[in-house]
């Protein structure tokens, strides 16, 4: 980059990411007993994994990010190829009665996470390429098919959490755009009854009880809801300013289960308390509103539907995971932005970020466009 585009590269957006990525680091060291810093320690892992994602941020921020609207499609086809083919025995990895995975060796891949960004890309290109013509129908029905086709993949591994950010994604892009409500109304209206099927004849009982134990876990304390009562005391245990490094006594004594990635917020209240929670959500508070005023900055639609479709993925998964550590939301499965273990979802926060400082860098016109 040359010194005028860096003069509008974010450094408070890096910051923040990077102290939110730094945070995580020391929660999942420390949910592993914070014993000695080794390779083989999953916090040591993921600080590998952001400073390989840090190099992707870089790279993607240098490209300009109207090329993105050139290879949607391809980015597109590809993601929902990796989805199909993650579902197919041999070929994707299962773990708990889920395929969401591919194995790779050294780490894990999960191509639904990579998937939500290509959705980004392709439904900013498609209202952008339409512009006005978003008021009519079938513009209109073809940003749903967008999103339906990766969430509908999705939810057959079956993630159901997965499934919603790429409704959520949609919902943010399309009511930016000039469609109309009288076609937006039906559709929202309409996942009413489409709830009502998918409960009774798509969602499996396990799931039904997932959803149901989430918000009453002591009517299960042994069994499914064992894991939210434990994420409560942990984060009730943790006072003011928290018991430490090593977390509080449902992390020491191991009776919080999956403290590296769904419930690391649990564990980390337990570790730095409410004080340290607050700091905690200021950051992502920082962090989405740099994310939203790269909207307010693009000169394009491409570039704002970008920084809207990434902002609301953004906000909907804190949202959510911090709720079901809470207790307030259902349990399902969706990762701390940047915080919680996994190669695959740090990666995608970091190339939306490269993303992002693209559209800063490049919003200028370019010397040869018509004014």
């Amino acid at each position: 980059m040359n010194s005028r585009k860096l003069q509008d590269f974010d450094f408070y957006m890096v910051l923040t990411a990077t102290l939110l990525i730094g945070f995580g680091v020391v929660a999942i060291w420390s949910a592993q007993g914070a014993g000695q810093v080794t390779v083989l320690n999953d916090g040591v892992r993921q600080a590998i994994f952001a400073a390989f994602g840090a190099l992707l941020l870089i790279l993607v921020a240098s490209f300009n990010y109207r090329f993105l609207s050139t290879l949607a499609w391809v980015f597109y086809a590809g993601a929902l190829a990796s989805l199909v083919l993650v579902l197919i025995p041999g070929i994707g990895m299962e773990i708990a009665g889920s395929r969401r995975w591919f194995n790779l060796g050294v780490t894990t891949i999960q191509p639904s996470e990579f998937a939500k960004l290509a959705t980004i890309i392709a439904l900013a290109s498609f209202v952008a390429s339409r512009g006005e013509q978003m008021r009519e129908f079938g513009n209109f029905a073809v940003s749903l098919l967008i999103a339906s086709v990766p969430a509908g993949l999705v939810f057959l591994e079956p993630d159901l959490g997965t499934a919603s950010v790429f409704g959520v994604i949609w919902l943010a892009i399309i009511v930016t755009t000039q469609v109309r409500w009288r076609y937006l109304g039906p559709v929202l209206l309409g996942s009413i009854p489409f709830a009502f099927v998918g409960w009774h004849f798509l969602m499996e009982d396990y799931q039904k009880d997932r959803l149901l134990i989430s918000f009453d876990p002591f009517k299960d304390p042994t069994g499914t809801g064992y894991n939210i009562i434990q994420a409560r005391y942990a984060i009730g245990a943790g006072g003011m300013f928290g018991s430490g490094l090593e977390g509080g006594t449902q992390s020491r004594l191991e009776l919080l289960k999956v403290r590296e990635s769904d419930f690391i917020f649990a564990h980390a209240s337990g570790m730095v308390g409410f004080v340290g929670m607050i700091c905690l959500f200021v950051l992502y508070i920082i962090l989405l509103w740099r994310c939203l005023r790269v909207a307010q900055s693009a000169r394009d639609q491409f570039g704002q539907a970008l920084a809207i479709g990434f902002s609301a993925m953004l906000f909907y998964q804190s949202f959510v995971n911090m709720g079901m550590n809470m207790g307030i939301m259902p349990v399902t499965g969706i990762t701390l932005p940047l915080i919680s273990q996994g190669s695959s979802s740090l990666w995608t926060f970091l190339i939306g970020i490269g993303i992002l400082q693209s559209v800063l860098v490049h919003h200028r016109k370019l010397a040869f466009q018509a004014p």
